[in-house]
């Protein structure tokens, strides 16, 4: 294989590589459309290092996922309205961020690799300069966005060198921002969290899905335990009652 095919399938791996989530045992990811909320994930099933895996899909930089940590207990828990209400405003924020990036995506993931299995020199310096400029576009609106998007100064700056430095990963910028934003929420309210087009139920049983793997690692007289089988009876009361 050429070095140039070598580097083709480079760029794509190390995109895909950044791309990756691995969530550990009280995380999700919400996936948004348009804005919104869409869907709801804990990861693959199996466990690498500890940790779930989760790669999104790799044709959709511009629809970034939040990252959520949900408690056993809603004690301390903000309410599920706000939560929602704050990744709005954050999903808000972070959009023209994700159109650079997504066009970024278009020329280092796409155009580039391309250009390089075709022997097409000028085209991918062409790609990778045009690349470099958008990333640090998107970089100049990231610094201008950092309160808004609830960044500190450091991560600021470590985010706008790796942007700048691998530009497989400027297409991921958008991604890598929407995930800074933490947010608690008890688990029983994950599905109240404005979801879109997405039916409830569905989601509920998700969550108990979820909420019962993690109590088989807990002793049942941990206040974890009973704190977990209470999230349960909540969503299971929930299910239950009348539309």
């Amino acid at each position: 294989m050429s070095s140039e095919a070598l580097l083709a399938l480079a760029l794509v791996a190390v995109y895909l590589a950044d791309s990756a989530h691995f969530l550990s045992i009280g995380e999700a990811l919400i996936l948004t459309r348009s804005g919104r909320p869409a869907a709801l994930s804990f990861g693959w099933p199996f466990e690498l290092a500890g940790r779930r895996p989760f790669i999104p899909n790799p044709l959709t930089p511009f629809w970034p996922e939040l990252r959520v940590q949900w408690t056993a207990s809603s004690q301390g828990a903000a309410p599920a309205e706000a939560v929602s209400r704050e990744m709005s405003a954050h999903l808000a924020a972070v959009r023209p961020i994700a159109w650079l990036a997504s066009s970024c995506w278009v020329l280092i993931v796409l155009v580039a690799p391309l250009a390089l299995t075709l022997g097409q020199e000028p085209l991918f310096v062409a790609a990778a300069l045009l690349t470099l400029a958008l990333s640090a576009a998107a970089c100049s609106l990231l610094a201008l966005r950092r309160r808004a998007l609830g960044l500190a100064v450091l991560k600021l700056y470590t985010t706008i060198l790796v942007a700048l430095v691998c530009l497989p990963c400027a297409a991921n910028l958008a991604r890598s921002v929407a995930a800074q934003g933490r947010w608690s929420v008890a688990g029983a309210d994950l599905p109240a969290l404005g979801f879109d087009g997405t039916s409830v139920a569905a989601l509920r049983a998700q969550v108990q899905e979820a909420l019962v793997a993690a109590r088989r690692l807990l002793g049942e007289d941990s206040a974890a335990y009973s704190a977990l089988s209470e999230q349960l009876r909540r969503l299971e009361g929930e299910v239950r009652e009348p539309d």
